[in-house]
């Protein structure tokens, strides 16, 4: 059954996701028999063609799994033709203003919300098969807009970004505002948690929710009593694998 990250922000509890970057279907499936909730697929870093992601959004939604699709910035062109697609979600890096935050919901919602451009026979409308009057009004209800702050004009412009009408998640880019600040790599330095705690205690102000990055359950534990936070983004399938078999073949070696 389809699951779309509106179900899981109308859900009222905190899910789990993660990014992929490689057109690899087997991962998501074992993804989502180990209990992960959603995945962003990376069109910012990686190559994936469009052709590639919509293929893992068909295996995402065959077996349940929420769909975001990461772009590589404020761009009508890759936004409409992910969500055409079918991606149900879509993720904006590096805004850094309040107008970047409602150029990029415009980009995401048909007229009069927005300028998405419309057509009927794509995926994500049922290629023309279904109400064709009735699909750009769910499709503005339904498709989720993220946005995440990775800069120092970003942090200083938080409370206005996160304000937009139309915005439902927020993310602080943790390794490139570590980058930004003075700290490369340093994640959960002072610094970058404070921007993800303002983060989240805006976001629940303004009636949205952010994502915050873990590594494990104590990692989450910082962030336990944020009501803002939604859901947590974990470490991607090729550092999970290594994880796993760096500490198993230690174990091995050990024991001769």
């Amino acid at each position: 059954m389809k699951t779309t990250f509106r179900d899981l922000l109308n859900s009222g509890k905190r899910f789990i996701g993660t990014y992929v970057m490689s057109p690899c279907d087997s991962d998501i499936e074992v993804m989502k028999l180990a209990g992960v909730d959603f995945v962003i697929i990376d069109m910012e870093h990686e190559r994936m063609t469009f052709t590639e992601v919509m293929g893992l959004i068909k295996t995402c939604e065959a077996c349940g799994m929420a769909t975001m699709v990461r772009v590589p910035g404020v761009n009508g062109d890759y936004i409409k033709k992910a969500l055409d697609i079918g991606a149900s979600a879509i993720k904006i890096p590096d805004v850094s203003t309040a107008e970047e935050a409602k150029a990029a919901v415009a980009f995401c919602k048909y007229p009069p919300e927005g300028v998405r451009g419309a057509c009927p026979f794509v995926r994500c409308n049922d290629y023309a098969t279904s109400d064709r009057a009735a699909c750009y009004a769910r499709a503005n209800k339904e498709v989720v807009v993220s946005v995440i702050i990775e800069g120092v004009e970003g942090v200083n412009n938080m409370e206005a970004i996160i304000a937009t009408p139309g915005l439902d998640t927020i993310s602080i880019g943790h390794v490139d505002l570590s980058v930004a600040l003075g700290v490369p790599g340093q994640v959960h330095h002072p610094r970058v948690l404070e921007a993800v705690e303002n983060c989240a205690r805006l976001c629940e102000k303004y009636g949205k929710s952010c994502s915050v990055q873990v590594v494990d359950g104590a990692d989450a534990d910082k962030f336990k009593d944020l009501k803002g936070v939604s859901h947590y983004h974990v470490d991607l399938p090729p550092a999970m694998l290594y994880k796993a078999y760096h500490e198993l073949c230690e174990d091995l070696k050990k024991r001769g």
